[in-house]
């Protein structure tokens, strides 16, 4: 990532009573629209009311300072490489120093405190809550979105330490953030960004009908604002309501939380490489050395050397890597320092895991773990369930993020830790899980859902799978969720070793040719829960475009319209039996010429999709 070019700013004072309503406040665009009389904000869009917002620490009516910015900055980690920072801007005068954002993609703010904040809607629409970050996405009603799966008090594995928190505070009936709502021409998204150093946003229902609140997971250190302003704790992070017409309309603003971070904090970006990945989870030598031959053979990038590698996962010892005592009794070889000199040999970097307790509980933590793991030659660490929620477990992860850039690691974060847009300010950060992925197998309706609801917190690291009999989607829309699903890091083949993965399909040139970072994006056409069709623009002039299909075979038609004039040659993998229900039905590839003025139909099963790549003649 690099510098920011500012185009235009201008700054004038304003009263509060410029407006009937309050101060206006319109995006860049002309489509959004605020009225705000602090503590209170009514959002619009295309003249639709979105909400009445009530705003927590909103400061008070009196007079503000406008701006006007427009600007752009380069991002070599993302889903586009020249990002606009477009927004028209109020600051109110006061000791709460309540400012807001008007953009394009919708409205933000921040001020001191706002703990039950609420949004109040026109009518009891359609949401999409999840409770955890590996939650399941599924339509609610506003009316009743309390009802959705209950998060869980543990991670999923225990073993050697009893109860494994994720979360410190359990807030039952409250969801995560992005909340997306689906209303009468709009469609909304509520969350924050450039969370870093505060307890961890959550929504709950209002007490009125149609509703929504603001809970945060713990309070802050230190009671009261002034006690908070006096102790130097952080200041609120940013609040946003995204809005668009569409879920498309809606994806296209995801840089918004990029631009509500600070630019980056690493001057020197050149040792951070995105790419491809091949866990290691059968940790033996031979297993070893095939997934680095496997890597450099098929376009991939990275070998990760999953738990196990320093003995047991929450209680061993990173600096002493060797396997469990019972696991070396049994005759098992793992060498760590000779995988790491045959990947190196190979121009293959290596990634290894560590438990978020060796972290915390090793002589020296994180501070001794990382200095080594970098001494030994490894490109990059993934911290495994790390603790979320509370302030001072954010605090916990700010500081691992910041620690890996300084000894140049890259990271990948999981199990419920999601982004904020942070990964601007600390480019090292790769990608994040807070996902429900391919670990837990999940049907094509969550997939098609993801791409507008998760998808709109930046990176997900979904696993995607290839043939594993537990999957419940066609190849074609596992294939297809490489390039659907965005993650700088895309660990790919979950849960198969090399000499189970039949590389020389055709099919999966998909993979080996397609990037992880991107030049544009464009969400082409979609429903929540239902279909998603995404197109990428590859560094090299390529586009890969992919489809995820949902509930029932459909007809996927995407116009080609942007696409540059000329001819272009598709190669595209399809259903190959469109009325197929199983889970990994066969794919079909094939080649077509198509052009600007093309239109792409593809019948697709009901758990089905595509993916393709258009290239020039």
């Amino acid at each position: 990532m690099c510098g920011m070019k500012t185009l235009t700013v201008s700054l004038l004072a304003v009263s509060a009573a410029a407006s009937a309503f309050g101060v206006p406040l319109v995006s860049p665009d002309g489509r959004v629209r605020a009225e705000i009389e602090p503590p209170r904000i009514s959002l619009a869009y295309d003249g639709v009311r979105v909400a009445e917002i009530e705003v927590r620490g909103g400061g008070k009516a009196g007079e503000a300072e406008r701006e006007e910015h427009r600007g752009e900055w380069r991002n070599a980690f993302g889903e586009r490489r020249v990002v606009r920072d477009d927004y028209n801007a109020l600051r109110f005068s006061g000791p709460d120093g309540f400012e807001v954002r008007c953009y394009d993609a919708g409205l933000c703010w921040r001020g001191t405190d706002d703990e039950g904040t609420t949004f109040a809607f026109g009518g009891d629409w359609r949401c999409w809550p999840v409770s955890h970050c590996q939650g399941r996405y599924e339509p609610f009603r506003l009316s009743d979105f309390d009802r959705a799966r209950p998060m869980p008090s543990w991670a999923p594995v225990a073993a050697g330490i009893g109860e494994m928190h994720n979360y410190e505070n359990i807030i039952p009936g409250t969801m995560e953030g992005p909340f997306v709502v689906e209303g009468d021409g709009f469609v909304a998204a509520l969350g924050e960004a450039a969370n870093t150093r505060c307890a961890k946003l959550r929504f709950a229902k209002g007490d009125a009908p149609h509703t929504v609140k603001v809970v945060l997971e713990g309070a802050f250190r230190g009671e009261g604002d002034e006690a908070r302003r006096r102790s130097g704790a952080p200041s609120m992070p940013w609040r946003y309501v995204r809005v668009a017409r569409d879920a498309c309309s809606l994806y296209a603003g995801n840089d918004l939380l990029l631009n509500l971070n600070a630019p980056s904090r690493i001057a020197d970006t050149d040792w951070i490489k995105p790419g491809k990945v091949l866990r290691v989870a059968k940790l033996d030598t031979a297993t070893g050395k095939a997934a680095v031959d496997f890597v450099k053979a098929n376009g991939m990038q990275f070998v990760e050397l999953d738990c196990g590698w320093y003995g047991q996962e929450h209680t061993g010892d990173p600096m002493k890597p060797g396997l469990a005592p019972e696991r070396v009794a049994k005759g098992e070889k793992f060498d760590l320092f000779e995988i790491l000199a045959y990947a190196r040999e190979r121009g293959v970097q290596v990634i290894l895991y560590v438990n978020r307790e060796p972290l915390k509980r090793v002589e020296g933590g994180i501070d001794a773990i990382l200095p080594t793991l970098k001494g030994w030659g490894v490109a990059g660490v993934k911290y495994g369930f790390v603790n979320v929620g509370s302030q001072r477990w954010n605090e916990w992860a700010d500081d691992a993020i910041r620690k890996g850039a300084e000894h140049r690691l890259m990271l990948d974060i999981h199990d419920e830790y999601r982004l904020t847009g942070n990964q601007r300010t600390w480019p090292n950060v790769m990608t994040v899980e807070g996902i429900h992925g391919n670990e837990e197998m999940p049907d094509a309706s969550h997939n098609a859902a993801l791409v507008f609801t998760r998808y709109l917190a930046g990176p997900g690291d979904y696993t995607p799978c290839w043939k594993i009999g537990r999957v419940k989607n066609s190849l074609a829309h596992q294939l297809a969720l490489g390039v659907a699903t965005f993650s700088p890091w895309q660990f790919l083949f979950w849960y198969q070793r090399p000499d189970q993965i039949d590389a020389s399909n055709p099919a999966l040139d998909i993979w080996k040719e397609m990037p992880t970072v991107w030049d544009e994006t464009k969400a082409l056409a979609g429903e929540i829960g239902e279909y998603a069709v995404v197109a990428r623009l590859a560094a090299d002039g390529r586009w890969f475009v992919a489809g995820l299909n949902a509930n029932r075979r459909r007809t996927l038609e995407v116009p080609l319209d942007f696409l540059a004039e000329g001819e272009w040659r598709m190669r595209i993998v399809r259903d190959a039996d469109p009325s197929a229900t199983a889970g990994l039905a066969p794919a079909a590839v094939e080649t077509n010429s198509v052009g600007r003025a093309s239109v792409l139909s593809v019948d697709a099963a009901a758990n089905g999709g595509f993916a393709a790549i258009v290239e020039r003649r």
